[in-house]
């Protein structure tokens, strides 16, 4: 028992870890380091930005990997077979980014490579560099689905463990609903609602919001959430 609980504890500080890194680099990454980084006409100015964003994310995509594997762990122990449902698609979220952060990388490719400088116009180089970047974006709105569904499961097993206030576990549920929500109607629609953005706001301060409380707080470990039959089978 003792060792079961030591263990969960650790797992669940690791999480904590791993949300804070992943959420904290995604925000300052879009606020401050991709801003103007696909304006190719001045990207002899922003190419050091440009490739520093994509190192960024890929350190990003580690932590929600690190992450999806935490959140398993503690999560297992409540569920194994929904808790391993969930870590498919939080890992699918992560590899998937970092397909998306290739496509992005390609970019360089085509503006640095002197043979194609030779072979088109600059205008050309521009609008092949915009299509891998739009490709790119297109894969963040499956990202966001896979990614939804996968924490929306992780948030389900909380709610019935306990582990975490069940208000935090709400606000998460909701915030995760909403991504999958907007990354459908970005894919649905050729004009999705705007209101639909700011619904990723309130996700970003849960996330930190989470990560701190696991990290500080850790989870409400009780004899009945890892030893009862059961829902609460352990499986450690």
């Amino acid at each position: 028992m003792d060792n079961t609980q030591s263990s969960l504890s650790l797992y669940a500080k690791h999480l904590g870890a791993a949300y804070l890194i992943y959420i904290v680099l995604g925000m300052l990454n879009s606020l401050l380091v991709k801003k103007g980084i696909y304006d190719f006409g001045a990207f002899a100015e922003t190419e050091v930005r440009f490739r520093f964003a994509q190192i960024i994310d890929i350190i990003m995509f580690i932590a929600v990997i690190w992450a999806s594997w935490a959140q398993y762990l503690v999560t297992k122990t409540i569920n194994k077979n929904v808790a391993f449902l969930a870590l498919l698609f939080r890992f699918g979220e992560g590899l998937l980014g970092f397909v998306a952060t290739i496509i992005t990388l390609t970019v360089i490719v085509v503006l640095r490579n002197q043979e194609y400088s030779n072979t088109f116009q600059e205008e050309q180089l521009h609008a092949l560099a915009s299509i891998f970047v739009n490709m790119s974006g297109s894969m963040w709105d499956v990202l966001l689905i896979i990614m939804g569904i996968g924490a929306t499961i992780f948030m389900y097993l909380f709610y019935v463990s306990n582990y975490v206030p069940r208000w935090l576990v709400l606000w998460g549920a909701f915030t995760y609903m909403s991504m999958v929500v907007y990354g459908f109607s970005n894919i649905l629609l050729l004009e999705p609602p705007q209101i639909l953005k700011h619904f990723m706001l309130p996700g970003a301060f849960f996330e930190i919001t989470f990560g701190l409380w696991l990290l500080i707080k850790g989870i409400n470990i009780k004899p009945s959430s890892v030893d009862a039959p059961g829902l609460y089978k352990s499986n450690v």
